[in-house]
């Protein structure tokens, strides 16, 4: 079972990013898979090194999504009626709330990191991937550049940079018992968490279909999108 509330609050859409948290959750293209084979960290490992707000904060972003409330959300009134509709005694216990309301679920515990909580719901590494080759590489970086503030490129495979609207509709789908059709390219400006040091001009999508009062249609790669200006 996958919740979403009165106010959207788990419909609001991503990963991120949706995941969210580190580094750019748009434009939606190709992931690369690779990132997968670091072990799970958790979003307050993240925090370390995405909290600084000359760098876009990308924590704050995620911590007052409604991704950083999925798991809680599960005990609220509303999740509470619509499980027992499902014949469903806990949604906080229940694999089919869980696989979507959490980060890494199914996972084995030995590929995930001490620290790790549950309970933080929809974590950055949902939709970025698992974070630990990332957390490790870039603290090996600072550690021999102590001083600089360069801008860094991060390289092909240590995470995941961009994601693909098909991320979002592993569960912002019709199995959900509140599920509604939304713009992938929509929401996702809205939960965007770029890094200000870099230009992200034309690089960033709108949706292509000029709806004047915003397509509720879900995204595919057929939708295409526009350059946001």
């Amino acid at each position: 079972m996958k919740l979403h509330s009165k106010k959207g609050a788990i419909a609001t859409a991503f990963a991120l990013g949706l995941a969210l948290a580190a580094m750019a959750a748009l434009p939606f293209t190709s992931s690369n898979s690779s990132a997968a084979d670091a072990k799970y960290i958790g979003a307050g490992k993240c925090k370390n090194c995405h909290k600084v707000e000359e760098n876009g904060n990308q924590f704050a972003h995620w911590e007052k999504s409604d991704h950083a409330k999925a798991f809680a959300t599960l005990a609220s009134e509303d999740a509470k009626r619509i499980a027992k509709e499902k014949g469903i005694e806990d949604a906080q216990k229940a694999d089919a709330c869980l696989k979507c309301h959490t980060t890494a679920f199914g996972v084995a515990a030995d590929q995930i990191k001490k620290g790790f909580e549950q309970k933080d719901g929809v974590q950055c590494e949902t939709c970025h991937g698992p974070g630990e080759t990332h957390m490790k590489t870039r603290m090996a970086e600072a550690a021999k550049n102590e001083g600089k503030k360069d801008r860094v490129q991060i390289p092909e495979g240590e995470m995941i940079m961009k994601v693909d609207a098909k991320v979002c509709a592993a569960c912002h789908n019709s199995e959900s018992p509140t599920f509604k059709p939304f713009c992938a390219h929509e929401r996702g400006a809205k939960i965007r968490h770029l890094d200000p040091r870099y230009d992200h001009a034309g690089k960033t999508l709108v949706c292509g279909c000029d709806a004047k009062e915003g397509c509720k249609h879900m995204c595919d790669d057929k939708c295409g999108g526009t350059p946001a200006k």
